[in-house]
């Protein structure tokens, strides 16, 4: 049984790290690019290197965490506490990158800070987000802890979109006042803010479900499998290739990695787009990211909702279609740009016209952030019946390597575009064409993402009644397993009665 607490503190522990990596999702291409002045090619790569490396570790992260018997700290909360002091170090070097050296020093300052933290997240995020599927007790327990962990996770975005404008103050450069925006000092000093929070917030997590530990220790002991080894460990994408083969997996993590680009174009080259597209003020351009973020936390009790009365797949596909409608309203949006700078000219608050295609995008794109993850708790379900080994993290993190090749895929090709059109690097001001090519950039990649995805979920066939029946063979394994053991221990005593 999870306490509400234990959700609580589960979501603390998403705040915090989803503090760290959302402000380095967010700002890093705009700080590297714009700020510094990087090559945005360069940038991407470097981008691109670490979230490949993230990937890779990710599953394999899961499979160490399966297979971990500790007798203090069990399968998941070692990790957790290592990973979450190595992340916030690395996260405040990051930020910490030498001013005035040449772009060679500082993209490897970049790259190692970035798989550094890579890294270090990934002990973090996927034996956590195991340990959540780990403790819930039914069908819709899974959904209602990855709905609060995604209220947080969200809260994890949204915090950094608004609180960073306070950190950009305006400052002088060559006697010529600047943007906020482009203050390399802002950005350090909100990497010391985030990683105190980080630290704080999961140690609340770490010691709220501590109490777990015996009974999931328990349970690891009884899975078929043996101790760690070489052997077993270069199967582990061999097993993630076999098991793509799963018709409901595959349509999940494959969708899931196709949808979840949208949401990095949308952060990597949203800064961009309202800072030159759209030429908002810092105040207009963070009360829209706040708006599109709000919308993915007020729509997440909609996803519980018909998750609880038809079944998460049917949840999921209401939200990519409103998403999808939201990306639509965007490029309209973009289409009728100078009737929006215009009002901008005139003193306007083109905010209230601007805001509603953005708030539907977040409404839809909400519904990634909670159900993929607990749709794939179900696939472990099933697929533990059918070979009686408990895969949680392992497929979490195959889960996870799906998003993060996405990332990476769209780092790359954002920077190389960025490039392509035109960027001028370190610049407080773009031309025409450019301010152009990033809003086609923006709009285009979206849209595409958003309805791939779409279409891939749709092939998701799994229902409730399958997980259902499932969790009855299990609960009916696990009784006769506590009555056999029963019987044994009752035995032994009557041998040493005699």
């Amino acid at each position: 049984m999870v306490t509400g607490f234990q959700k609580f503190s589960l979501g603390l522990g998403d705040l915090g790290y989803s503090l760290v990596v959302n402000t380095f999702s967010s700002y890093i291409l705009f700080f590297g690019n714009t700020v510094m002045g990087v090559s945005g090619t360069v940038m991407g790569a470097v981008i691109a290197v670490g979230t490949v490396w993230d990937a890779v570790t990710d599953p394999v992260m899961g499979y160490i965490s399966d297979n971990t018997r500790n007798r203090v700290f069990g399968r998941r909360h070692l990790y957790a506490l290592i990973g979450m002091f190595g992340m916030v170090i690395c996260n405040i070097l990051l930020w910490s990158v030498p001013r005035g050296s040449s772009q060679a020093v500082m993209a490897a300052w970049f790259a190692t800070c970035i798989i550094g933290m890579r890294t270090f997240t990934t002990m973090v995020q996927t034996p956590i987000s195991a340990l959540s599927l780990d403790i819930a007790g039914d069908y819709n327990e899974r959904s209602s802890i990855q709905i609060v962990k995604s209220v947080f996770m969200i809260l994890g975005i949204l915090l950094p979109t608004v609180l960073m404008g306070v950190f950009q103050t305006d400052f002088v450069r060559d006697g010529v006042l600047v943007d906020g925006r482009f203050n390399p000092d802002a950005y350090l000093n909100f990497g010391y803010v985030t990683s105190a929070m980080c630290i704080v917030c999961n140690m609340v997590m770490f010691i709220s479900t501590f109490s777990h530990v015996p009974r999931l220790r328990a349970m690891a002991e009884n899975d078929p499998r043996g101790p760690m080894n070489l052997k077993a460990t270069k199967k582990i994408f061999s097993n993630f290739f076999g098991a793509l083969k799963d018709k409901n997996f595959r349509a999940i993590t494959i969708g899931y990695m196709v949808a979840m680009m949208a949401a990095s174009i949308l952060v990597a080259v949203g800064m961009n787009v309202f800072t030159f597209t759209f030429r908002t003020t810092k105040l207009e351009m963070y009360t829209l990211m706040a708006g599109l973020f709000v919308m993915t936390i007020a729509g997440q009790p909609l996803w519980m909702y018909i998750s609880k009365k038809y079944d998460k797949k049917k949840a999921l596909l209401v939200g990519m279609t409103i998403s999808f409608v939201g990306c639509i309203l965007l490029l309209v949006m973009f289409l009728a740009r100078d009737f929006f700078i215009g009002l901008l000219e005139k003193n306007t608050l083109n905010v209230v016209f601007m805001m509603p295609p953005l708030m539907i995008a977040g409404l839809g794109t909400g519904v990634l952030y909670s159900l993929p993850v607990a749709l794939i708790g179900d696939v472990v379900i099933l697929e533990k019946v059918r070979t009686g080994e408990d895969k949680t993290a392992t497929y979490s993190g195959f889960l996870t390597f799906g998003n993060k090749v996405g990332q990476a895929a769209s780092s790359a090709i954002l920077g190389a575009m960025l490039d392509l059109i035109g960027f001028q690097e370190g610049a407080t001001s773009q031309t025409e064409a450019v301010c152009a090519g990033l809003g086609w950039l923006m709009c285009i990649g979206v849209i595409v993402a958003i309805g791939c995805g779409l279409l891939l979920f749709s092939r998701c066939k799994m229902t409730r009644a399958d997980v259902q029946a499932a969790m009855d063979i299990l609960e009916k394994q696990e009784n006769a397993h506590i009555e056999t053991e029963s019987a044994e221990t009752g035995v032994k005593a009557a041998q040493t009665e005699i």
